[in-house]
């Protein structure tokens, strides 16, 4: 365990480590509100579908627990959904810890966001494969669009996750579109310098026919 956090910090520049130090706090930050949030909803919305205006026309609050993943898939897989947020979370992770020095602080963030809403659910998959507490149903949702209800309820671990996969998917294609526009620059840029040589070619070969043509 030594070595694995030497390796980090080896990764690492000076300069370097007050950004990775701030991201992961960020990161631990985000799963204890995930946490809170849903002790909070568990306590407080005492019965499960019993819906509360949160923010008018925009969201609600109303308790509900998912033993599945998206949309119900996988409903009762305890095991497999357990170990898919676990090998998905950890490798996310390992790859933000040790590459973190090479990556975008952008792409940073994207992946800070991924992990937290990975081990956000892993927690209450844990919970409810063991039986415990408020994680005795499945994982805790709480979060209800008011203007789409058929929406699937979802939690705060959801929104990262799609919010750090909706910047990745948006960071990557504008670099993509980036990547396009200068090779189509480079492009224009080559076949400009070869219209120019052709005219220069064309040109000192009026000029050599003309000397030939007109003898002094």
């Amino acid at each position: 365990m030594k070595k694995f956090f030497l390796g980090i910090r080896d990764s690492l520049s000076k300069k370097e480590l007050p950004y990775f130090l701030s991201f992961t706090a960020f990161l631990v930050l985000l799963v204890v509100l995930d946490i809170l949030s849903k002790y909070f909803a568990y306590v407080h919305l005492s019965s499960e579908g019993n819906v509360l205006g949160a923010i008018p026309g925009l969201f609600n609050f109303v308790l509900a627990f998912n033993n599945g993943a998206a949309w119900g898939m996988l409903s009762d897989q305890k095991w497999l959904l357990t170990l898919l947020s676990f090998a998905i979370g950890s490798g996310v992770l390992i790859f933000y810890l040790f590459r973190f020095s090479k990556l975008p602080k952008t792409v940073s963030l994207a992946l800070a966001l991924i992990v937290a809403g990975s081990y956000g659910n892993l927690i209450d998959r844990i919970g409810y494969w063991a039986g415990l507490g408020i994680y005795s149903r499945g994982v805790v949702d709480f979060l209800q669009f008011a203007f789409w209800t058929d929406f699937p309820v979802f939690n705060l671990a959801d929104s990262y996750l799609t919010i750090g996969i909706a910047i990745l998917l948006v960071y990557y294609l504008i670099q993509l579109i980036k990547s396009q526009m200068a090779d189509k620059k480079k492009e224009l840029e080559i076949v400009d310098i070869d219209k120019i040589k052709d005219a220069d070619e064309k040109k000192e070969k009026e000029n050599t026919d003309g000397e030939q043509g007109n003898p002094q």
